[in-house]
């Protein structure tokens, strides 16, 4: 019979041995320590979040603790203004609005400054001047008809090769004798009845754009007149080059517009200059140039009675645009806006824009918008509207539905927490200040007017009224209840829950604040206290499972030597053996 051993040395497997005594030992130490670092993690998760929902009903409790009265910061002052007319006048409020009726009447609206050049940039027409080169190249030819005493007459215009003084002289062979017509030195294209003929131009069979290029509507005593109209000016060529149809090239230079510089040189086309002005918001106008009058306008972006400053520097851009002459501004090339003209309550207002502010009106919190004339005038005969002020509690309302969510969040919170098998079960601090929070909901303030506790106003912890449920753990909020206080003593709830509105630091909420703060101080307070107890445990733990698993190795080590030292014993004992067989 013989003895057989497999695997290493001894043939034991000794290694499934020495884990299997490892993890004995890690469950024995080891775990349990994990077990509590993990249990503490859980209760600073906990104390994190509970600290958390404190913070937010911290912040629903200064909304109305910590008001400035006048200010965007007084929850109580906010106000809704209504408008009886309110196509002729609305308005906005601020803190700070008083409630009541305001009276307003508009006399005059403001209205914007317009600058446009008083001459034409272009080159005159001529009796030479090609027809192609009229009308910005958007002359078409083909037939132009003309009428005397109801007579129909028509030419062909070839705006290839036709001047100005051809297509006058075709007119003029065409009525045998019964017109004339002409270029006249101011560039204008004429058509005058020499016997006192009734003249008119155009037909819809026309092919040509002959009539409306030349704007052939200024009808004078002997027949009809073109309006304005200059060769081609191409606003999108160099104003310095003679490309661009100018009466005589712009100069390179500065231009300031309300003291906003902008640069033309030797590339600068009008239309990006145009484009770069109305980018340029600080500049306070918006530009254009119209070509029906052939004009470069700007228009003030802002109301009132103010011109447009223009200056120039090196360039003779504004001269040539006809919107200055010899450095000032030209005569009649701006028409001033006007100011708005108002009686508020019986003073009269005048103001650079339509929506007049509480410093020109004088009433805190009160902004008016002006969008008609109150003349009396129309079918609404209006000449005065009516504003009225009134308290706006939606504000008030969404801020203690805050608090309400924010003080029953930490209740639940707090219940779950400290219950049996809860993170921070039994623990008498949170218990403490939960306790304290509620009694504080409950709670009377004295002499306060109609109104001693918050269940008279809507807050309660069941349905509105004027007890409290002992077993109700989390408040409700009761708008229509709200409301009614409100409307039977403002200034009494507004003490009960805040008594620092008038100085005064006994009203609910300043109760509560005062628990809260001291609850959440980042030195002596409990969340920081207890947050740190727990931290220091938490890295005692660490420390302590650091060493234990040190042990482990250490006993993980000494287990494998014993267990290599009885294999080689074994293994002598099997080559001794062998050795005697033989």
């Amino acid at each position: 019979m013989s003895i057989q051993f497999s695997g290493l040395g001894s043939g034991l497997d000794y290694s499934s041995w020495i884990e299997q005594l490892v993890a004995a030992k890690q469950a024995s130490t080891i775990t349990p320590l994990e077990n509590k670092k993990t249990e503490l993690e859980n209760q600073n998760s906990a104390l994190s979040t509970i600290k958390s929902s404190f913070s937010e009903l911290q912040s629903a409790l200064k909304a109305f603790t910590n008001i400035i009265t006048g200010t965007d910061n007084d929850i109580w002052g906010k106000t809704n203004v209504t408008s009886s007319a309110d196509s002729y006048v609305t308005a906005t409020s601020s803190s700070g609005l008083a409630t009541g009726g305001i009276k307003v009447s508009v006399e005059q609206l403001a209205t914007n400054t317009v600058a446009q050049g008083v001459l034409n940039p272009g080159k005159l027409i001529t009796a030479g001047t090609k027809y192609s080169e009229v009308g910005n190249n958007q002359a078409k030819d083909g037939t132009f008809s003309f009428y005397v005493d109801n007579k129909r007459y028509e030419i062909e215009i070839d705006k290839k090769t036709d001047t100005m003084g051809d297509i006058a002289n075709k007119i003029n062979e065409a009525a045998q004798g019964k017109v004339e017509a002409k270029v006249n030195d101011d560039g204008t294209f004429e058509i005058s009845a020499l016997n006192g003929e009734k003249i008119s131009v155009g037909a819809f069979s026309d092919t040509s754009n002959f009539a409306s290029i030349m704007k052939l509507t200024e009808q004078t005593d002997t027949g009809i007149k073109s309006a304005y109209v200059q060769t081609s000016f191409l606003t999108n060529k160099a104003l310095t080059s003679a490309e661009s149809g100018l009466s005589q090239p712009v100069t390179e230079g500065t231009i300031k517009i309300n003291g906003v510089e902008f640069e033309i040189g030797p590339k600068t086309a009008l239309q990006d200059l145009i484009n770069e002005i109305n980018s340029t918001e600080e500049a306070k106008v918006s530009a254009k140039y119209d070509t029906l009058t052939n004009k470069l306008v700007f228009t003030s972006t802002e109301t009132g009675e103010f011109n447009i400053s223009l200056e120039a520097e090196g360039t003779n851009f504004f001269d040539v645009f006809g919107l200055t002459k010899d450095g000032a501004l030209a005569e009649g090339s701006q028409t001033l806006g006007q100011n708005a003209i108002l009686t508020v309550n019986g003073n009269k207002i005048v103001s650079s824009s339509n929506t007049v502010t509480s410093e020109s009106t004088g009433i805190n919190g009160l902004t008016i918008n002006a969008l008609k004339v109150t003349d009396g005038s129309g079918e609404d005969k209006v000449s005065e509207v009516n504003l009225t002020a009134e308290s706006d509690l939606t504000d008030v309302k969404t801020a203690l539905k805050e608090f309400v969510d924010a003080y029953n969040t930490i209740t639940e919170q707090i219940s779950e927490a400290t219950a049996q098998d809860g993170y921070l079960e039994m623990d008498i601090n949170m218990r403490s200040i939960q306790n304290e929070l509620r009694n504080i909901t409950s709670s009377i303030v004295s002499d306060n007017g109609a109104f001693g506790m918050l269940s008279q106003i809507g807050i309660s912890t069941g349905e509105a009224g004027l007890s409290v449920d002992d077993s109700a753990t989390t408040l409700k909020f009761d708008e229509e209840a709200f409301d009614e206080a409100w409307a039977r003593d403002s200034q009494s709830v507004k003490n009960l829950i805040s008594g620092g509105y008038t100085g005064d630091k006994t009203g609910i909420f300043d109760q509560m604040l005062a628990k809260v703060d001291n609850a959440l101080d980042p030195t002596n307070g409990m969340f920081a206290v207890k947050s740190e107890s727990v931290s220091r445990l938490i890295s005692t733990q660490e420390d302590r499972i650091t060493r234990a698993y040190e042990s482990l190795d250490s006993y993980e080590s000494q287990l494998t030597k014993q267990f290599q030292y009885m294999d080689e014993m074994i293994s002598k004992l099997q080559q001794q053996y062998a050795s005697f067989l033989s």
